[in-house]
């Protein structure tokens, strides 16, 4: 539960508990677990500065401990529930997950809503196995993607997007997140830093080859002509934010051509 404050009929200001609700697995009245310590451990022995700036990631209340969920794939059901509720998705829609979080990809095969695929490079479990920076999928292909933590993974990030680009119907859309550093004047990315040491020190993490900053990560995206919505607290709403455990600087980025 959160605890917050209301004024009663006598103006005094008292505390009311606050249910927690994961729309992942549609729990009322889960809890949320800590990102795990491990970052914390190795952001202090590696040198990496922006530990806990990260624009989503709330290191309180990471993932729901009913499903496991993360903060962004709450985010991300609550507004999927939004747009099948407004009937912005037709029944069959046509809908491809990358690297799909097993959470958030039960919640979408349970949904009966999409025509729903799954795809990676490394996974076995998935409907098929692609290169992003080089999908065999015809042009305009899907209504609806979901590309959620890929773009610091690849060796080329433009070519990822345009790909997406390429394969996403003219009246499609997509969630399209990255980790973003609040107040980072510019993407760090350094192709010639290719050990776990050095990567954790400047990316926060040993597989990641580029950490973002908001203006560059906008701009890139628009570059390759998607149009970029930024759905965050003032959208939602703050009793959404925080009943979903998430930070007040969470944003979600949604694409369409």
């Amino acid at each position: 539960m959160l605890t917050r404050l209301i004024l009663n009929p006598f103006g005094v200001r008292q505390p009311i508990q606050q249910p927690l609700w994961c729309p992942v697995c549609g729990n009322k009245q889960v809890s949320y677990l800590p990102l795990p310590e491990l970052y914390r451990e190795n952001a202090h022995r590696y040198g990496y500065v922006n530990f806990g700036k990260g624009e989503m990631t709330s290191l309180a209340t990471y993932t729901c401990s009913t499903c496991g969920a993360s903060d962004r794939e709450r985010l991300y059901a609550l507004w999927i529930d939004q747009q099948i509720k407004n009937k912005f998705f037709s029944k069959g829609a046509r809908a491809i997950h990358f690297a799909p979080e097993a959470a958030l990809a039960k919640y979408l095969n349970r949904k009966h809503i999409f025509d729903y695929k799954t795809a990676d490079l490394m996974m076995d479990t998935v409907d098929f196995k692609v290169d992003m920076m080089n999908m065999p999928f015809d042009d305009e292909s899907f209504d609806f993607f979901i590309c959620s933590h890929v773009l610091e993974h690849v060796d080329s990030d433009d070519q990822v997007i345009k790909e997406l680009y390429r394969i996403t119907k003219h009246t499609g859309c997509g969630i399209l997140m990255a980790p973003i550093i609040v107040g980072l004047k510019k993407t760090v990315e350094d192709p010639s830093v290719k050990d776990e040491a050095g990567r954790w020190r400047l990316y926060g993490q040993n597989d990641h080859v580029r950490l973002y900053a908001h203006d560059d990560y906008v701009a890139k995206i628009r570059s390759h002509g998607f149009n970029v919505e930024e759905l965050g607290e003032s959208y939602f709403g703050e009793e959404i934010f925080r009943s979903l455990g998430l930070k007040r600087t969470s944003i979600l980025y949604v694409v369409s051509k």
